[in-house]
């Protein structure tokens, strides 16, 4: 029963382990994806003078930081406690 638990644990740390692996490599290109996207929204806005154009950004933000903090922040350790 030990040994079941201790794999079964082993096999818990490992799929986290796989989980934030996945999140810093989608992170690679989200964040590229991002970048770009703020830099042509930005001068789209700026040759439009239009600040509408911009709005995009804001939930674009918010996917980027929710998959920063869960590749390199602490989010894990928050939803554990």
């Amino acid at each position: 029963l030990e040994r079941q638990l201790v794999l079964q644990n082993l096999m818990r740390e490992r799929q986290t382990a796989m989980q934030i692996a996945w999140t810093r490599e989608f992170l690679k290109y989200f964040g590229t994806f991002f970048g770009l996207s703020a830099v042509v929204l930005t001068t789209g806005a700026i040759k439009k003078k239009n600040p509408a154009v911009l709005l995009p950004i804001l939930p674009l933000g918010f996917v980027f930081s929710y998959q920063y903090d869960m590749g390199y922040g602490t989010l894990l350790q928050r939803i554990k406690g």
